[in-house]
């Protein structure tokens, strides 16, 4: 079998300023592990992982709860 059997045709990228939450849905919907990074002028800065954006997903949430628990306890 040769690679073009087996890879994506079509292919899903994202920028630098694309949000976490869009990249997941990205890949959950299209069922890809993995976005290339494109900059404004197409070129290649970077690749993520579906493991990469929950790691950073994760990141975000603890530090939303962090945030919230400090509000909350310094009186809002």
């Amino acid at each position: 079998m040769q690679a073009d059997q087996l890879m994506t045709r079509v292919l899903h990228t994202v920028s630098p300023e694309t949000p976490i939450t869009a990249a997941l849905s990205m890949v959950t919907d299209r069922r890809v592990r993995h976005l290339p990074v494109l900059d404004g002028a197409g070129s290649l800065v970077g690749m993520v992982s579906i493991g990469d954006l929950v790691k950073a997903r994760i990141a975000e949430a603890e530090q939303e709860a962090s945030d919230l628990r400090n509000y909350v306890t310094s009186g809002g």
